[in-house]
């Protein structure tokens, strides 16, 4: 896929349906999309805890929505999703995930833009709605209806891609969400982590949601010898263990 522009710069929108202050992956396409040459809109939403974005070289918009969660808030975004591409001159809308997709596939479709689907899951079969069998449906509805007219996809595993490519007979890349490299110095002898430090740290840091494997690694802490785990972030599990 040659996302590359020509002279002037094309104008991108990025499309997520989270606050964007913590969507690390989404910020690093966007960066990375910026030093190529593209001008970059990110759009989320605001929610009432939402907090305050720091400066980027992108430009940002957050929908304030009526309903935070649940169909109503997917529905609600969607709707503002689609007016305000519907007004708005851009070139491309990259679409990130299923939630955020139905905006950016009409939008795309009047205004003529390009669109490129980034599915950062199996989305269908997240942990969320497996034991939600009429939500599950829906939105295996909606995917069944957009993905097999897109031609621009990528996800984040060779796996999930060769299920969608079968499933769909849409060729779906690979982009892998790996962390940038970097060089810290050394940490100040007077600070000091609310954890022991005098075993290694093995450390979760993300979002502490079923499916991505922390029960599993809580486990095999058993068969761990002198090592601790720390596991840093938010998330539904954490709701369950107070």
């Amino acid at each position: 896929m040659n996302f590359m522009p020509e002279k002037s710069p094309k104008k991108l929108v990025l499309t997520v349906t989270n606050h964007l202050v913590s969507d690390n992956r989404v910020h690093k396409v966007a960066t990375t999309l910026v030093g190529m040459g593209f001008d970059v809109t990110l759009v989320g939403c605001a929610l009432p805890s939402s907090p305050k974005l720091s400066p980027r070289d992108y430009s940002t918009r957050r929908f304030a929505l009526l309903f935070n969660k649940g169909f109503l808030f997917y529905a609600n975004y969607n709707i503002r999703l689609f007016f305000y591409l519907l007004y708005k001159r851009f070139d491309v809308v990259l679409s990130n995930d299923l939630d955020s997709l139905m905006a950016g596939f009409f939008a795309s479709k009047i205004t003529r833009a390009g669109l490129v689907y980034d599915s950062h899951e199996y989305y269908t079969e997240l942990p969320e709605l497996v034991d939600r069998p009429f939500v599950k449906m829906t939105w295996e509805k909606i995917e069944s209806l957009i993905l097999p007219r897109l031609t621009r996809c990528y996800t984040v595993c060779k796996s999930i891609a060769d299920i969608y490519t079968q499933k769909y007979k849409v060729q779906f890349q690979v982009v892998r969400n790996l962390p940038h490299g970097k060089t810290y110095p050394e940490i100040d002898e007077q600070f000091s982590p609310p954890f022991p430090t005098s075993l290694p740290v093995i450390l979760y840091q993300g979002a502490v949601n079923k499916g991505r494997g922390i029960e599993e690694a809580i486990l095999a802490m058993h068969n761990v010898e002198n090592a601790l785990l720390v596991i840093v972030g938010g998330g539904d599990l954490l709701q369950c263990c107070k």
